[in-house]
């Protein structure tokens, strides 16, 4: 019997998928990351170095839609949310003893004194109509699912532009976002909370995270966090990361990136030296 389990990400060099990724290489999973580098980035082949480094640890570069999940114990869907032809066929190579994992997003949710189920944006509805879509799949799969409706989330390397104060996060430009305004996160504890419900073996779950807080992006006065009394429940999940922290942790970490990108940089540039002059020890 296998005891050590096997989790496939799809969007695994994405922000919260690299993020899982690390994690739940750290708590000895097997992983393998899919993602099929259409932007191959920078960012992307760098983060398929830091997580090479760990045995464990596979990437498969190729669309989504190709890649076998049936050897997975869990998949985990942090890719292209809006794709439903992708969705479909992932869902569809998933075995029956396989839990899904579907990163949605608050913006489900509409706030007028109360929250309640009520797309407001393009993107909440349409990803109302993919939860809808895994529900139904999966009641005919026989498969376990966790669906986690996502606030805004913040840490290194995310994909948005955020300005961060020493006490306060914003938008800088919201035109074109994807990201739910309704609440505020930092990335370890959503990681936390996504390798709480991995343990999820059976049944049907829809989870919003929160942060509890009356105005988690400080200064902005637009914003109401959601409580988290279900993720707490079910996930045991407690956002212990303070804005203050979780920005202090943001800088910190952006800062050792940097300085490793430079010495990487600085390894290189000393390589292709002695390979240009390789006679110049002897």
């Amino acid at each position: 019997m296998r005891t050590v389990k096997h989790v496939k990400i799809a969007g695994g060099l994405g922000f919260i998928g690299f993020h899982l990724a690390q994690k739940l290489l750290d708590e000895g999973w097997l992983v393998t990351a899919v993602d099929s580098l259409e932007n191959r980035s920078e960012l992307k082949l760098a983060l398929e170095m830091e997580l090479g480094r760990n045995a464990h640890f596979t990437f498969l570069q190729t669309k989504i839609e190709q890649v076998d999940f049936g050897d997975a114990d869990v998949v985990v869907y942090a890719a292209d949310n809006e794709n439903r032809a992708a969705l479909e066929a992932v869902l569809r190579k998933c075995q029956p003893d396989c839990l899904f994992v579907f990163l949605s997003t608050t913006d489900v949710y509409e706030y007028s004194g109360e929250w309640r189920v009520q797309p407001v944006t393009e993107y909440g509805k349409a990803m109302l109509a993919q939860e809808e879509n895994i529900r139904v799949t999966c009641a005919e799969t026989g498969g376990a699912a966790v669906i986690i409706r996502l606030p805004t989330v913040y840490g290194l390397h995310q994909p948005y532009h955020l300005k961060l104060g020493r006490q306060f996060v914003s938008y800088e430009d919201e035109t074109g976002k994807t990201e739910s305004m309704h609440d505020l996160l930092y990335i370890d504890d959503v990681t936390s909370a996504l390798a709480a419900a991995m343990a999820i073996d059976s049944g049907q779950h829809t989870i919003h995270l929160g942060s509890g807080t009356s105005n988690p992006f400080e200064r902005t006065g637009k914003s109401n966090g959601l409580d988290y009394q279900k993720a707490h429940e079910l996930l045991g999940f407690f956002p212990r990361t303070s804005l203050a922290e979780g920005i202090k942790k943001y800088q910190l970490a952006h800062e050792e990136w940097q300085r490793q990108k430079k010495l990487a940089a600085m390894y290189d540039e000393t390589k292709n030296m002695a390979a240009k002059h390789p006679n110049t020890n002897q």
